[in-house]
């Protein structure tokens, strides 16, 4: 029963039918050999790091074979050799007499003859595979040579003789005994024709040179009689090993990073390519180290696509859900990203200095020149002064002094009497982006030196929010450039970057909300439905390190109980009725020596979209503590207020009273 249930849970989910497919493409791939030259690649590269230097073949090569092969076996024969092998282009007249005297030690293969030579497969392009002989038209030679030999299935040569370690001679040492007897005695010879390649290269370990095919043939003998064919796996055997090997590494890659899961996938490749060739040296069986490092690194590249694709469905759904939540909030742009940085500038001046005219003038980028931006209270056309340059007065002016100056001359048409002119740089870190112009009309509480003292303040902070702007515009401008987003691959606007871009929305609203809750003059701690502390602000520190007692160690309930004087039963109640009925009570609080209006209150959840199982549609309990007598003394006139707080407070009573009476 658990297992079905295990089972429905996992087929609803992509990412399983996804490891299906990679299971499925494994089989198929084994099935079809798909990737056997890979294989075969791989089982050259390791046979040539195979050596032996013991052999008991030995080739025999003759000028004219055809004229003189009758002779050289007859001489062969007098050393008495295992066997003797004559191979040729085309069919050899062989001596009878000869032939009946060692029935079963000289033999002629030929395809028209008793015996044949196998042929050997090409597989992928390396000569390294003897093909199985039970189905062959004729009589294959070598199960006459080798009696336990196993002619029914395929099996790879094994070259671990090294090339210089196989005996060779020419038939004109054979002819003159100019070999020692022990070097043929129970041998296998092979006698062919000197130079019998047809000019084609063998494409074998250590063969590769050399397109002498008794080389490829002394191999084969040498495999067989030494009993040291390389045998393979069965279908069954690799698809299950490569099954293994899929599952076992998706354990693995899924624990690790995508950087680590390579490193693991490159160090698994060449274990693979170690473990094949100690099996293949003691074991005489090639594993298919071919296809396990190409499964390592197809295994690497589905968890990583199966991670990101499950990612992009992730953050796709956490980004409509941030989108949805903020939806309703309002949530004004950061200076940086709005499109021009002078209509944030010119609400800030607006809004704190009482100005007459302002006209901001703006540095051409890689020139010295200015161009007007923005005018209040005016515009652009009332500038009369013709400069815009601004290594001239008077620009110059404000600039030796890096602040405001006056402007003694007409800037501005149609000046009112009284009326001052007053020019200031926007300067940071010797960067000069702009210029204030502007004129105050003075009254008698004008103070040139708080003016003055002002504008460079604001002139400062602006000339550094403009110096920031530009850094940003130009990073911006060399990222969104075409070329630059074709080699970052930002063409389209990644789906992290609009996460990032949602969280920063978030974190900005939440760090506004967290610093406003910290700034409440009243002292405030939210507690969960378990009575535990969620946050506290400020204030709420304040009184408790005042009253010297540990907010985070203690419960709703203790806090009630510390301070009011409620016995813990009917404290209980209270929060009880708060809970369930999401009630709003108000208690006098009293801590030492001091009186605070204490207001405790359920915060309602019930239209948010919440989770965590909790049955209550209350998110917590909100102590507030309101300290009236602190508010009153802030007050210039605190009698007077306390005296219309006493006719609001009559007022209300008489409004609650009216309906009971006329009821």
């Amino acid at each position: 029963m658990a297992f079905k249930q295990q089972f429905f849970l996992l087929k609803r989910q992509r990412s399983f039918w996804l490891t299906i497919c990679l299971f499925i493409i494994v089989v198929i791939s084994n099935s079809l050999s798909l990737f056997n030259s890979s294989n075969a690649f791989f089982y050259s590269r390791l046979a040539n790091l195979t050596q032996s230097q013991q052999s008991n073949v030995v080739i025999i090569e003759s000028e004219h074979l055809s004229r003189e092969h009758n002779e050289l076996v007859q001489q062969l024969l007098s050393y008495q050799p295992k066997a003797v092998l004559v191979f040729a282009n085309e069919q050899l007249t062989v001596n009878k007499t000869l032939t009946d005297m060692a029935q079963n030690t000289v033999f002629y293969p030929h395809p028209k003859n008793d015996y044949c030579l196998p042929h050997i497969n090409d597989w992928s392009g390396y000569n390294v595979e003897l093909a199985a002989m039970a189905d062959s038209s004729c009589l294959a030679i070598w199960p006459t040579l080798f009696n336990d030999l196993d002619s029914s299935k395929s099996v790879l040569l094994n070259f671990a003789l090294a090339p210089s370690a196989l005996p060779k001679f020419s038939a004109e040492r054979l002819m003159t005994m100019d070999i020692m007897a022990s070097q043929l005695q129970n041998k296998i010879i092979i006698l062919g024709q000197h130079n019998a390649g047809l000019g084609v290269k063998l494409n074998a370990p250590k063969l590769t040179q050399t397109s002498n095919y008794l080389l490829l043939t002394a191999y084969i003998a040498d495999t067989l009689d030494k009993q040291s064919s390389i045998s393979l796996l069965t279908l069954w055997q690799s698809t299950l090993l490569l099954l293994s090997i899929s599952l076992l590494l998706l354990f693995a890659f899924q624990k690790l990073s995508i950087s680590y899961s390579i490193v693991i996938a490159v160090l698994t490749s060449i274990c693979w390519f170690g473990l094949g060739y100690f099996i293949l040296v003691f074991q005489h069986l090639f594993l298919p180290v071919g296809q396990m490092t190409i499964f390592t690194f197809i295994t690497l590249v589905w968890v990583i696509l199966v991670r990101k694709l499950n990612e992009d469905r992730e953050l796709t759904s956490l980004i409509g859900n941030i989108q949805q939540k903020m939806a309703g909030r309002y949530l004004p742009k950061s200076f940086i990203s709005q499109s021009s940085p002078w209509d944030a500038i010119i609400r800030l001046v607006t809004q704190q200095l009482a100005l007459n005219k302002s006209i901001f003038l703006a540095r051409k980028e890689g020139d010295h020149r200015l161009t007007e931006i923005r005018a209040v209270n005016c515009h652009l056309s009332d500038i009369k002064e013709m400069r815009r340059d601004y290594k001239r007065a008077p620009y110059s002016d404000a600039l030796k002094e890096f602040g405001v100056v006056p402007i003694l001359r007409p800037f501005f048409n149609e000046l009112s009497d009284g009326e001052l002119q007053y020019i200031v740089p926007f300067i940071y870190a010797g960067d000069v982006r702009g210029f204030w112009a502007m004129t105050v009309m003075p009254d008698a509480q004008f103070n040139k030196q708080a003016f003055e003292r002002n504008v460079n303040a604001f002139a400062g902070q602006v000339g550094e929010l403009l110096f920031h702007y530009r850094i940003i515009e130009s990073q911006n401008n060399a990222n969104d450039s075409a070329l630059s987003q074709l080699l970052t691959l930002k063409l389209q606007e990644p789906l992290s970057q609009q996460v990032k871009t949602s969280i920063a929305e978030m974190e900005q609203k939440l760090t506004t909300l967290e610093h406003v809750f910290n700034n409440v003059r009243s002292a405030t701690v939210l507690f969960n439905l378990f009575g535990q502390v969620v946050q506290i602000n400020k204030s709420l520190e304040k009184l408790a390190a005042q009253h010297q007692f540990s907010i985070f160690d203690m419960t709703a309930l203790d806090l009630l109980c510390l301070v009011t004087d409620l016995d813990t039963e009917t404290a209980k109640g209270k929060l009880r009725f708060i809970t369930l009925q999401k009630g709003d009570i108000y208690l006098q609080a009293k801590l030492d020596e001091n009186t605070y209006i204490l207001n405790v209150r359920a915060m309602d959840a019930s239209h948010l979209q919440n989770a965590s199982g909790e049955p209550f549609q209350v998110s917590g309990i909100l102590f507030e503590f309101i300290d009236i007598a602190f508010f009153i003394e802030q007050m210039p006139n605190s009698k007077q207020l306390c005296d219309s707080l006493c006719k609001q407070q009559q007022f209300y009573a008489q409004n609650l009273m009216e309906p009971s009476t006329s009821g």
